[in-house]
């Protein structure tokens, strides 16, 4: 998986929030459970092992504070980066498509004139994306990907990929852009780099496909 864009400033507002989130939990839970926490750590301090443990965290600079704001930031990040992110109320206010899952279809060309089925692959979590796409005779991995929102509301994703042929000696790159008519259906375009010299049209190769996502 690879990082991607949003074509606003929104992972800088939920990182924010976050923070902010994590000063106000762990000044609570401070209040609630600090004194407790002392003295478990107190009484566990008694078993060697576990201060050896503690001694080594302290010297690589390791948090064993569970309710300071370094480790609670780092667990909630973990919590939306994953999870939280993808509930759909939530996701309504996002703006950003959860694209999880397998998609099929089938794919036209409009170089060669001819209809191939096609099925991508998707996982996607806040921060992280890939997409893999498998054609009878190829398969083409994203290496760069990015999501933006039309004046008119309309969600688009594009992302870059490399094809690995196996009717060519060598790779070759492009671009796909995808619209979203729903959660489950999306009609995506692209182009590429890949040599047609054989129909006697330069300038690379440009298709269209349509996929419904399974599961």
């Amino acid at each position: 998986m690879h990082a991607y864009t949003i074509d606003k400033s929104l992972r800088e507002k939920i990182i924010l929030q976050i923070f902010i989130l994590s000063i106000i939990l762990s000044l609570v839970l401070t209040f609630l459970l600090g004194g407790i926490i002392t003295n478990a750590k107190m009484w566990l301090q008694q078993y060697t092992w576990i201060s050896d443990i503690l001694k080594l965290c302290d010297q690589l600079e390791v948090t064993t504070n569970f309710i300071g704001v370094t480790f609670l930031y780092a667990l909630i990040y973990w919590t939306f980066d994953n999870y939280i992110w993808k509930w759909k109320p939530l996701r309504k206010v996002l703006n950003v498509p959860d694209l999880n899952g397998h998609w099929e279809g089938e794919l036209t060309s409009t170089t060669y004139q001819t209809t191939i089925h096609m099925d991508l692959n998707v996982e996607q979590t806040w921060s992280k994306i890939s997409f893999v796409s498998t054609f009878p005779k190829s398969k083409s991995e994203s290496n760069v990907a990015s999501i933006f929102i039309e004046r008119d509301g309309i969600i688009k994703v594009g992302f870059g990929f490399i094809n690995h042929s196996r009717e060519l000696l060598h790779q070759y790159d492009g671009y796909n852009i995808l619209d979203l008519d729903d959660e489950n259906h999306l009609f995506g375009r692209y182009f590429n780099n890949r040599d047609n010299s054989n129909v006697s049209n330069s300038g690379g190769n440009i298709r269209t496909f349509e996929l419904q996502r399974t599961n």
